[in-house]
């Protein structure tokens, strides 16, 4: 299976333009899944509700549609940061569409970060995994978003739930340290493919400016970088994956990373 992760600058509150950008890469890009940063449709750094109201939608409006259409005319998964509204709420979410168009997965970021904890609820669906049809195969994906990877915990859930693949939209800043140890750590501790997508460029809130890390990529299940991009181009990378031999969790003939765990006596909760 073909791996790609789009690297590009959203354009703030640009819902318009940021579509367009987004169909033109997919097009683009010769993978059987692609994969785009957090908020990649609104651009990320809000810091009030008033700011995001009108730029957010409900997994049933119309932009959801017109992802939708854009996987299935393309025959490529499609998998992208959300800015999710449900009742009074908003969430900052991430939405997975089959090459065939059906949205598979839906995923809340349950971890949040700065001014999010000022705008978001947590996410309250927990870590799912599902099964995403692409051109090629179907594999069991799961998905994080950005802070939810200085928690090993949600890693090893996806994992322990069959996930074989972790996609991960992301906004890093650039003050963000051991970014990249500690994914290929992630993806080596739970023998699992994870594809980390972050964005470039920078965004102004008042007086404050976030940068971007950019750096987005590929790490096959046993920790090696198989892919990476630059911390400032807009780029698309990619990597061919087998997805099945993250099945077997044996590591040799005694040893099992997930068996040989005991059903109790780490002591936490």
């Amino acid at each position: 299976m073909k791996i790609a992760c789009i690297q590009f600058e959203p354009g703030h509150g640009e819902i318009g333009y940021n579509l367009k950008k987004m169909r033109e890469l997919i097009a683009r890009a010769d993978a059987d899944c692609v994969i785009f940063p957090e908020l990649a449709l609104t651009g990320y750094f809000f810091k009030t509700r008033i700011e995001i109201a009108p730029l957010a939608e409900e997994i049933d409006g119309a932009i959801v549609r017109e992802l939708s259409d854009i996987a299935r005319t393309n025959n490529k998964a499609v998998i992208t940061g959300f800015l999710e509204t449900s009742g009074s709420e908003f969430f900052n979410s991430s939405l997975a569409f089959g090459s065939d168009g059906k949205l598979a997965g839906h995923y809340r970021k349950v971890h949040l970060f700065y001014y999010e904890t000022q705008i978001f609820s947590r996410g309250d669906l927990g870590f799912p995994v599902f099964s995403l049809a692409t051109r090629s195969e179907t594999a069991k994906v799961g998905m994080l978003i950005c802070y939810d990877w200085r928690f090993p915990e949600a890693a090893r859930t996806l994992a322990l739930k069959g996930a074989e693949l972790i996609a991960m939209p992301s906004n890093i800043v650039t003050t963000t340290g051991m970014l990249h140890t500690t994914l290929q750590t992630r993806a080596f501790e739970n023998k699992i493919v994870l594809a980390f997508c972050d964005r470039i460029g920078s965004e102004i809130n008042g007086e404050e400016k976030l940068d971007f890390r950019g750096e987005s990529a590929i790490i096959g299940m046993n920790g090696e970088v198989i892919s990476i991009a630059s911390s400032d181009d807009e780029e698309i990378i990619a990597g061919e994956v087998d997805l099945s031999n993250t099945r077997n969790k044996r590591i040799n003939q005694f040893n099992d990373i997930f068996s040989d765990r005991p059903e109790s006596g780490y002591g936490i909760k």
